[in-house]
């Protein structure tokens, strides 16, 4: 029976793009960016590391990248969104808006000479 075979994708950053075909016998060529120089390159993903080792020492190959995708877990393990609303509610709770700003302008940093002068007025009186 077909197996399907788990397949990841290499980034060749190349100085230029004459030697596309060269890469044509280590895996599919996905995608050419003749603005960024660069090749997607899907291959088996037992053979990648190999694959990438032996492409970084080509000349004409400037960076090599293996995606991180298949390493990714898709649920995010044990985070939540909850987490991202948690966090929010408690910059609330203290007084912070979302950015983490103070909430009223009375309290922000170019405010706080006249309050305090206003302070030793009302005191002095």
């Amino acid at each position: 029976m077909f197996e399907m075979q788990k397949r990841r994708a290499i980034y060749v950053y190349m100085r230029g793009l004459k030697q596309v075909g060269q890469l044509k016998k280590f895996g599919d060529i996905a995608y050419i960016s003749n603005k960024m120089n660069y090749v997607a390159l899907y291959v088996n993903d037992d053979d990648a590391e190999e694959l990438a080792l032996k492409l970084k020492k080509y000349r004409f190959v400037k960076t090599v990248k293996v995606s991180p995708r298949p390493d990714i877990d898709p649920d995010l393990g044990d985070l939540h969104d909850d987490v991202f609303f948690e966090a929010y509610d408690k910059g609330q709770d203290e007084g912070e808006t979302a950015a983490g700003a103070p909430a009223s302008v009375s309290e922000s940093p170019k405010n706080i000479d006249k309050v305090q002068s206003e302070q030793i007025k009302v005191e002095e009186k």
